[in-house]
């Protein structure tokens, strides 16, 4: 189909932007992450191995990231905001102790009702997985 260039522009002006951009700037209860280095190895029949490194990034982080004891207002805006980037749509975050901002997935993460406090409300739990990604 051969489209002219006003018929492409119309069409390109009502795409909805993805969530380039985001920044997940919620204060988080904990943070840590696994790190293995993506390795190709040789292994030689003499028991000699040869290992160099599988790429040009090859230290990508897994963050597993918690908040604890929020509001419900405040989970559902986390939950609202992982929701909307459907762990394809990557998006800022910095980890806790001034570490350098990393562009990161969130493929999974898990909800659960915390404690009851005086007034009858609970509140709430966010458990998210953060894989670091290059783009």
């Amino acid at each position: 189909m051969i489209t002219t260039f006003d018929e492409w522009l119309a069409a390109f002006r009502q795409l909805q932007p993805r969530a380039a951009g985001a920044i997940f700037d919620w204060c988080v209860s904990d943070a840590s992450y696994e790190l293995e280095p993506r390795v190709i190895l040789a292994q030689f029949g003499d028991g000699y191995a040869q290992r160099r490194a599988a790429g040009i990034n090859t230290q990508d982080r897994v963050w597993s990231v918690s908040i604890r004891s929020a509001t419900p207002d405040v989970a559902q805006d986390v939950l609202a905001f992982l929701e909307a980037r459907n762990g394809v749509d990557a998006f800022s975050w910095t980890p806790p102790r001034g570490g350098s901002t990393q562009t990161v997935i969130c493929p999974s993460w898990s909800f659960s009702y915390g404690d009851q406090i005086a007034d009858g409300s609970r509140l709430m739990n966010v458990s998210m997985k953060f894989q670091q990604v290059h783009q």
